[in-house]
C-alpha cells in the first residue's frame, strides 16, 4: 500500500519538518538464499494532506548478496504518539531486484520531529 497519491491540499498549520527512518526490510529472496536489507533516511519536508500531513521517502538499501533495493514512496498521515509528537507509517514494497522484493513495515521515529 502506497499512502496517498494525490495529496497536495493547502493547510496553512504544517510546521515545517522531516523524520529520521531507518530499519530493515522483511526478509525475501529463494529458500537456499534468504536475506535482508538495511536502510536508514530522512523524510522530505511535512505534505499538507486532507487535514493532516505525510512525506516523501526515497531511500536505497544496503547492499547484500550482491544486490540492494530501491525506495520512492510517501507516509501515511500522522500519528499522535503523545507530548505533541507524532509518527508515520509507511507500508509498501522496495524495487524487485535480483527477481525479488521487500516488504517495507515501519515508523518513522517517534522523538520529536526535526525543524527545518
Amino acid at each position: 500500500m502506497i499512502f496517498n497519491r494525490n495529496c497536495n491540499c493547502p493547510h496553512e498549520d504544517i510546521i515545517q519538518h522531516v523524520h529520521e527512518v531507518e530499519g530493515y526490510v522483511k526478509p525475501a529472496g529463494s529458500c537456499n538464499c534468504r536475506h535482508t536489507h538495511c536502510f536508514e533516511t530522512v523524510t522530505s519536508k511535512a505534505i499538507p494532506c486532507r487535514g493532516s500531513h505525510i512525506h516523501n521517502v526515497e531511500f536505497k538499501t544496503d547492499i547484500n548478496d550482491c544486490h540492494c533495493h530501491k525506495f520512492y514512496g510517501r507516509t501515511g498521515p500522522a500519528i499522535p504518539s503523545g507530548f505533541g509528537n507524532h509518527i508515520h507509517l509507511i507500508e509498501c514494497y522496495t524495487s524487485c531486484n535480483d527477481r525479488h522484493k521487500h516488504c517495507i513495515n515501519i515508523a518513522t521515529k517517534t522523538e520529536e520531529p526535526f525543524d527545518c
